[in-house]
Parts: structure tokens; C-alpha cells; sequence
């Protein structure tokens, strides 16, 4: 193979047959792919970090902004030309959350096509997953004027957990995707007998918070050898404008710079920012029929801690309408009242528009008790920072949704939910320490007070979004005699009522 200053030379001095295969060559991916320039200014510097000769080289950037592809370019230039290969068999390892990321994005879709064929020992591939190209090893061929010494690409998984990361000797690493900080320190100290320039790297969008606490305390004060780097997606021409105007219509405006420069979230303050009382708040909200209704539950029973179910509608265009709410702080009412309560506040027929009943998986002891007495219930998607996510999104003003211009996705009868209006305004995030190395950052959890009812609103919002096309398994009680407990069924009316 040739590396990009022999294509030059070639092209400049050889012999017409020279250059004919020169320019062959040079149409290659690997020669044609040319990282963005660099604009600091706007968090965008693809080729820095592809040029980065740092020990470890981190690139923070938002989905879709050409990240993974110059992770990709920085471990195919590294392998085939920065970096000779020490031993036989040299181990580069390909990290991510998942094979399907590791084998399916980081080698199908992008090294595949950026290494030229010739550079592959195509005949000892081992495969995880042969039909779909996927494979757990690459080898490839010895360096020119290094025979018996090659890299050979690994593919792992984060799942795999710490101790498969242990005893190997390797020579570089790329993770792609949040690490988990274990694993991280496990592969750095397989980098030991080695730890070349420029040989290992990182690049994700810092979604999730448990994993960015020390990058962020690294990134305000890098360590020896540590350099930062952004993609913005704003400047990335390789996706549409069509697929940036969706995506990012759908992402909260406190999410927006995680999701295009790759920025740390800010949990401090205010968790529901957008929440706006004269555009959220209707007075007499009327639901239109044909909606799908769903209630959900938060456990309670006394003066801090309330019982709280909520009722809400989406409508066809994704719009959730939230009409009703049941608010109980008293230590004797019993479950029996509870239920009657809920039964004939709002009208709740076996028809397709009605369904489960998203309730605190916390407690399936009262979940049972629910279920004994007719109310279907499941167990809500308790993810809080994804469903924090799921009602910010909500919350956000739409240009169009349907065609329907100025609208916003969640409308809450003032009237009749007197408690989630106030919670929605005061909900906070727990208050930063001043500790540590980084004591500005504040702990990525929402204070538990004064949030039973948005959390009754999260179970609803996030719990139907993740059941959408999927049966739920609401608890009934199975009655025959010979049974005892419960049993999980499915909800017949749920598929009807997507």
C-alpha cells in the first residue's frame, strides 16, 4: 500500500503505469476522505482530533456530527501508516456499548470501506456474526520492510464487563460510544508495555451523566497527555438538513448543545426550564375523541409524600393532553378508597382508547393490590434521566406538528391539576456539593421533594413512548381457583390504541 506522500510522488515523477495505478489508488476512501478544517470557535475540529498526537485524544461531539467517521480515519492512518505494528498479531481494540456498534458501525459501515483491500489478511477474519459481516478479529498484513509483524483489529463490547478487558498486551485502543470509567482504566493499563503517540482515543456524545463525571473533571483540568476535542453537527454536509431539522426538533433546549457540540449537561437549577404556565396551561381542556388514554400512578401516603395518579390522552399527531389528577397526602385512606376513587373520577371503559396504568415499579406489593381490585396496571419505565428527557421533549414548542402550526407537545388543564402545574415550575436538581475536583457540577439527580406528581407525569409520558408497538403486561389477577398471585397478560386493545 501506498501512503499518501508516495501517491504525491508518484503522481509528480513516475512513469505513466505509475501513475495510472497512483491515481487508481488515490480514489480509494481512505485517500478521497478529508477530515472538516478546523473552527474552534464553533466546536468543530474533526481534523485536530484526527491529527492528534496526544496519548489519549477525546472527541466530544453531537449525534450525527462525523465523530465515528474520524475515529475511524484516525485508527485506519494509524494501523496502515503512523504506527508500525511491535509484534505478530499486535491487538488494536475496537470498543463500544454494544457488538452491533462495535462490529456493525465501527467495522461494517465505516473501517471496511476506508482499508484497502489489500491490507487485510481477508483469509484469518474470525466472526462473531458471518452473514451480517461482523466480525470479532481482523488481521491485517505485515507492514513493507516489517515481515511477521501486523496489527490485528479486535472488537469488544463494553457488556463484556472489566474482567474481559484484563492480562491482554495491546497497542492501541478506540472507544466509541460512553465508557464506563472501569473499563476505560482497565484497557489504558493493557496500553503498558507500549502507549504510543496518538494511539488511543475516544469519541462520544455525553449523554449519559454517570459516565461523564470524571471526563468532565478531566476536560476543565486535562491530565498529562489528554487532549479535548468537538464535532459540531451543524457543520457536518454529510447528513441532510431534512434529518438535522427532525432530530433536533425532537430534542429538549436544554439538550440541544449535548446533542450538537457535544457539551456537558447542566444539572443545576431548574429541571423543566421550558415550562411555560401561559402556553402549557389550558383552562376547561376539552380531549377530542380518538385519543389514547393512559393513567399513571406514584406510590404515597403522607404529607411529604402524596398519592398521585394523573390522567392523560395523546392524540394521533404525538400531542399528550393531561386532564385530570388524584392528590392524596392522608395516612388513613384506605386502598379500597383509593381505587374507588380513581374508578369513578373519570370514565374508563374496555374499549381500544383506554388502556393500562403506568404505575411505580418500586412498589409491586400495591401494584398486587391494585390489580386485585380491577384496576389494569404495569410496572412504569422508571429511567428518570431518559424520562426527564421524554417530557422536556414534550415541552417544547413545535413549528408544525400535523400541520398544526405554533403547537407545543403537552397541554395540562389548569383547573384540575392544580399540584403537577406547581411541580413542573419548581421541580430542581439536587444541589452541587463544592466538592471535589470539580465542584461545580452538580449531582445529575432531581431533588425528592415536591415530585410525586411530574413523577407520575414521567412514568406516563416515557413509559407509553417506550411501550409504543410493544405489547405492555399489565397485571390481572388470575382467578381460578387452583391459582394464587398474580399473572402477566397481554393488554389486547394496546396495539389498537398506538
Amino acid at each position: 500500500m501506498l501512503s499518501h506522500s508516495e501517491i504525491a510522488d508518484v503522481l509528480a515523477h513516475g512513469s505513466p503505469a505509475e501513475r495510472q495505478y497512483a491515481w487508481r489508488a488515490a480514489c480509494h476512501p481512505y485517500y478521497t476522505f478529508t477530515p472538516r478544517e478546523n473552527a474552534p470557535e464553533r466546536f468543530d475540529e474533526q481534523s485536530a482530533f484526527v491529527d492528534s498526537d496526544a496519548l489519549v485524544s477525546i472527541c466530544l461531539g453531537g449525534n450525527g456530527s462525523g465523530k465515528t467517521a474520524a475515529g475511524a480515519l484516525k485508527c485506519a492512518r494509524f494501523v496502515l501508516e503512523k504506527q508500525p505494528p511491535p509484534r505478530e498479531d499486535t491487538p488494536f481494540w475496537i470498543i463500544s456499548d454494544s457488538y452491533d456498534q462495535s462490529c456493525g458501525v465501527c467495522w461494517f459501515e465505516k473501517l471496511r470501506t476506508l482499508l484497502p483491500a489489500e491490507t487485510v489478511d481477508w483469509d484469518r477474519i474470525t466472526w462473531y456474526r458471518s452473514t451480517r459481516g461482523w466480525p470479532y478479529s481482523v488481521p491485517l498484513r505485515p507492514w513493507t520492510g516489517r515481515p511477521g509483524k501486523n496489527w490485528v483489529l479486535e472488537f469488544k463490547s463494553y457488556e463484556q464487563g472489566r474482567d474481559k478487558m484484563q492480562s491482554a498486551s495491546i497497542g492501541g485502543a478506540w472507544f466509541s460510544e460512553q465508557f464506563p470509567p472501569e473499563i476505560f482504566t482497565e484497557v489504558l493499563r493493557g496500553c503498558r508495555d507500549y502507549m504510543f503517540a496518538g494511539g488511543v482515543w475516544a469519541e462520544f456524545t455525553p449523554i449519559d451523566p454517570d459516565k461523564s463525571v470524571a471526563i468532565e473533571e478531566w476536560y476543565d483540568k486535562p491530565p498529562a497527555g489528554y487532549s479535548f476535542f468537538h464535532t459540531n453537527t451543524d457543520l457536518n454536509t454529510a447528513v441532510s438538513d431534512e434529518w438535522r431539522e427532525a432530530f433536533f426538533a425532537a430534542v429538549s433546549d436544554e439538550m440541544q448543545d449535548v446533542r450538537k457540540i457535544g457539551a456537558f449537561a447542566s444539572y443545576e437549577g431548574q429541571i423543566y426550564q421550558v415550562f411555560n404556565p401561559k402556553i402549557h396551561l389550558v383552562d376547561n381542556l376539552e380531549v377530542q375523541p380518538g385519543t389514547w388514554h393512559r393513567r399513571a400512578i406514584d406510590w404515597g401516603s403522607s404529607t411529604e409524600h402524596p398519592f398521585v395518579c394523573v390522567w392523560g390522552a395523546r392524540d394521533a399527531t404525538g400531542r399528550w393532553f393531561i386532564y385530570d389528577e388524584y392528590w392524596d397526602n392522608s395516612q388513613t385512606r384506605t386502598i379500597d378508597e383509593k381505587v374507588q376513587e380513581i374508578t369513578e373520577r373519570q370514565r374508563w371503559p374496555a374499549d381500544a382508547y383506554h388502556g393500562t396504568t403506568y404505575a411505580d415499579p418500586s412498589r409491586p406489593d400495591l401494584m398486587l393490590e391494585f390489580a386485585r381490585r380491577g384496576i389494569q396496571i404495569s410496572p412504569a419505565s422508571n429511567a428518570v434521566l431518559q424520562g426527564i428527557e421524554c417530557v422536556r421533549s414534550a415541552l417544547k414548542m413545535r413549528p408544525a406538528i400535523a400541520g398544526c402550526s405554533g403547537e407545543t407537545g403537552l397541554y395540562i388543564d389548569r383547573e384540575r391539576c392544580p399540584y403537577l402545574a406547581k411541580q413542573l415550575r419548581t421541580y430542581r436538581w439536587l444541589r452541587s456539593t463544592g466538592k471535589g475536583a470539580n465542584p461545580r457540577a452538580a449531582r445529575p439527580e432531581p431533588l425528592k421533594k415536591d415530585d410525586d406528581a411530574v413523577d407520575a407525569l414521567r412514568y406516563l409520558l416515557y413509559s407509553d413512548s417506550a411501550s409504543r408497538g410493544q405489547r405492555p403486561t399489565p397485571l390481572r389477577i388470575d382467578k381460578g381457583a387452583d391459582r394464587h398471585g398474580v399473572r402477566f397478560h397481554r393488554d389486547r386493545n394496546w396495539r389498537k390504541g398506538r
